[in-house]
């Protein structure tokens, strides 16, 4: 059976490549067919997968994997049974938000390669605050929205290396922020969808397409966040006992705005506003939402239809959300993952009766872990705070002032990082070495600092003792990176909402995630040695039987794969 779908997979591809060969001539089309049988053979001498499902869970935690692993019915315990899980995965960078993380899935690059240090950092140039996917020479489709592509991300992804060689190859993101779904898909990406608050649509950008596809004006038309609006957000289980066991009492002093923290949740709002779109986001109902346009998007792009490998990314973001407003032991976070549970199921089932999973290879990880509410944390024990940033912001001012009286807006952005304003160092003749020290001083005496980072110190490649130094470095790119980076003290949360938490840290809680892989030549089992997400891209492009540039710090991870064929080169013509 496995030499029949071989050969089947490989009449296909020799079919679909006929029109190549009478339009560009018998014997280059004949050169390109032979690299791409070799190329996308993989182990075992199976066909290739027809498509690559990327899974995306927003602010997913490593434990949640295992923590309710009991309870799960559906794909995540299909992931758990069939799935190589690697247990000790964590990020090799240290700033750890939504963008940098998935920036890295797909392309396998550390930010100081790809240039995507955060969601946002300050502008020098323009003097203000840029979005990490911002791009005012492309308009939203679909729908009001930001203007954005992938212009900021430098470097190239899996995706992009695929429909280079072939670009018959679709690649296709869909995901609940629009960095997520378009970093995922690449600048070579067929399309990026994500929803926008604004209106509540899933939109699209010009970057992409001329116009909406047809069948998006349609999904947007039906106006289906609108239906949740009066719904309350309960419990999916019925035993309130079970949840207890799990994730604790419900309601802990600490979590989102301390209002409305009790199951179960009404929506806040109602629909056409604004307001009532963004608050659907803390709840499991928009990852449905997201379901429903992936699918919609799968069939109208017609992924995994031939033999010809396609990418599908897919960003459930409720976790995210979830997290940050009731934090990671609530038992809002374990509806929420037995939900996604469920969600997973019916994509994989969508996927089996479209695809086949058996042709399918599946990947899922996450783009950052999260701290643990604080207050969670000191009924443990454990030396956590809650802190307003503005503490470190006044500190940093009085330190100045006292020290460079007279001089005015040293600093042009504070947000716990800082961006100088080096106009204003030249124009005093300040050295550069007097204001850091300054104002690094200032920092670690508020006892809410760790570390601070200078450029100086993350350009150089000296060894150092500081275990902390080498996820900056991974994290540090020069024209966009913050002129003093601060490392908060573990456990310590700078934010100035009541409640809640978040991430973004070097700690290990911040970069500990999980990264399954489920399909044809992949061996089940739990695998404990130290990996990352940068090993993603490289290790799927073994499995198609290519190579792809790794990280000095990355690696293959050859272990889970049954019979890992040796690497062949591609031609870069």
């Amino acid at each position: 059976m496995k030499f029949y779908r071989a050969e089947q997979g490989t009449q296909n591809m020799v079919t679909r490549r006929v029109r190549v060969i009478k339009t560009a001539g018998v014997a280059i089309a004949l050169s390109a067919v032979v690299i791409l049988l070799f190329s996308f053979w993989g182990p075992q001498g199976a066909a290739p997968p027809k498509l690559i499902l990327v899974l995306a869970i927003d602010q997913m935690r490593f434990d949640y994997l295992m923590r309710f692993s009991d309870l799960y019915k559906g794909g995540l315990r299909r992931l758990l049974d069939h799935g190589a899980v690697f247990s000790n995965a964590n990020y090799r960078h240290a700033i750890t938000s939504t963008a940098p993380g998935h920036s890295v899935i797909l392309s396998g690059r550390h930010p100081s390669h790809s240039g995507i240090i955060a969601n946002s950092w300050y502008d020098p140039f323009l003097k203000r605050v840029v979005n990490v996917v911002e791009d005012p020479t492309h308009s939203p489709l679909g729908g009001e929205g930001r203007q954005a592509s992938p212009v900021n991300f430098m470097g190239f992804t899996l995706g992009d290396m695929l429909k280079q060689k072939n670009p018959e190859s679709r690649v296709v993101a869909v995901c609940l922020k629009d960095r997520s779904a378009i970093l995922l898909a690449g600048h070579r990406g067929d399309a990026a969808y994500w929803y926008e608050t604004s209106g509540g649509n899933f939109v699209t950008s010009t970057y992409y397409m001329s116009k909406a596809p047809a069948w998006l004006q349609e999904w947007n038309n039906q106006r289906l966040p609108d239906r949740y609006a009066g719904k309350k957000w309960r419990r999916l289980l019925e035993d309130e006992k079970l949840y207890e066991k799990y994730a604790g009492r419900d309601a802990i002093e600490g979590e989102w705005d301390r209002k409305d923290i009790v199951f179960p949740h009404s929506i806040r709002g109602t629909p056409p506003q604004s307001g009532f779109y963004d608050y659907l986001r803390r709840t499991p109902f928009v990852d449905e939402l997201t379901l429903s346009v992936t699918i919609q998007a799968m069939r109208a792009h017609e992924l995994g239809r031939d033999a010809i490998t396609d990418i599908l990314a897919v960003g459930f973001a409720a976790t995210d959300v979830v997290g940050h407003t009731y934090g990671a032991e609530s038992q809002e976070v374990m509806d929420q993952l037995l939900r996604l549970d469920l969600i997973l199921e019916r994509l994989f089932q969508e996927v089996d009766a479209s695809v086949n999973l058996v042709d399918t290879l599946v990947v899922l990880t996450s783009d950052h872990g999260s701290l643990p509410l604080v207050e969670t944390l000191q009924a443990k024990g454990i030396d956590a705070r809650r802190a307003n940033p503005s503490l470190l912001e006044a500190a940093v001012e009085q330190a100045l002032e006292t020290r460079f009286p007279g001089v005015e807006s040293l600093i042009a952005h504070f947000d716990r990082d800082i961006y100088f304003d080096e106009e204003v160092i030249q124009k005093h003749q300040l050295e550069r070495k007097e204001v850091e020290a300054t104002i690094i001083k200032a920092l670690l005496s508020t006892g809410l600092v760790e570390a601070v980072y200078t450029h100086s110190q993350l350009l150089s490649n000296k060894p150092s003792s500081d275990p902390h130094i080498e996820l900056f470095r991974n994290s540090f790119f020069q024209p966009r990176s913050p002129h003093l980076i601060v490392l908060p003290k573990k456990y310590f949360y700078l934010d100035p909402r009541p409640g809640g938490t978040g991430h973004g840290t070097a700690h290990d809680y911040d970069r500990h995630i999980p990264i399954v892989f489920m399909g044809t030549g992949i061996k089940p089992g739990l695998y404990p040695d130290p990996c990352g997400p940068e090993d993603i891209a490289p290790t799927m492009a073994r499995l198609l039987g290519f190579d792809y540039p790794k990280e000095n710090d990355s690696r293959l991870l050859l272990e889970m794969i049954q019979s890992a064929p040796s690497s062949v080169v591609l031609d870069s013509k």
